[in-house]
């Protein structure tokens, strides 16, 4: 950290991501994911108690650089521009460490109006056959789609139009859990 924040505008600190079926390679290493009641494969990352304590602890020690949980935060960052993955206000936002200027710019962000058409529109864009329905909440700007999409068109929509979108997962998907799915850091105690 000494010499990252000596030289970049930021970090990004990602715990253990775990893609399904990958927990028996890692037991061996982490014998504490055996467990069978840890959600490992759902959680946005998982981190060892001690590491997630030094985490908390390294706003303290580099008060001039910020540190994130997640990418596109840094990235609306070094951009000066509000993130467009709708973190403000949630969970990872308050585990993010971004200067007050940057919580200000994405609190002033104003999302465009998105209605259920517009998402259809985007998912037939990005290659993704009609979809049958798509349940719309405005005021949270939730899709909820009831067809099995792939994380990264999900993701595509989301970054495009500013929304959260909820589906069932494609089974073949290669992509790990994270939190524009909703999962939430798992902190083990080892």
């Amino acid at each position: 950290m000494d010499w990252a924040a000596r030289y970049a505008a930021c970090s990004v600190a990602v715990g253990l991501k775990v893609k399904r079926g990958a927990r028996g390679q890692m037991t061996d290493l982490w014998p504490a994911l055996a467990a069978e009641d840890l959600p490992v494969e759902s959680a946005d990352a998982v981190w060892p108690r001690q590491t997630w304590d030094l985490l908390e602890s390294l706003p303290d020690r580099y008060p001039g650089h910020p540190i994130f949980q997640t990418n596109s935060c840094a990235l609306a960052y070094v951009l000066k521009r509000p993130d467009s993955h709708r973190v403000h206000k949630t969970p990872a936002c308050a585990a993010n460490h971004c200067p007050d200027d940057q919580r200000d710019r994405c609190a002033a962000a104003t999302l465009a109006p998105i209605t259920s058409d517009d998402i259809r529109s985007r998912l037939v864009w990005v290659g993704v056959p009609a979809i049958r329905s798509v349940d719309w909440d405005a005021d949270r700007r939730t899709a909820t789609v009831q067809e099995v999409l792939h994380l990264r068109d999900r993701n595509n929509v989301s970054e495009q139009l500013g929304i959260t979108i909820r589906a069932a997962r494609a089974s073949n998907d290669q992509y790990w859990s994270g939190r524009l799915e909703g999962g939430q850091p798992l902190i083990v105690d080892t």
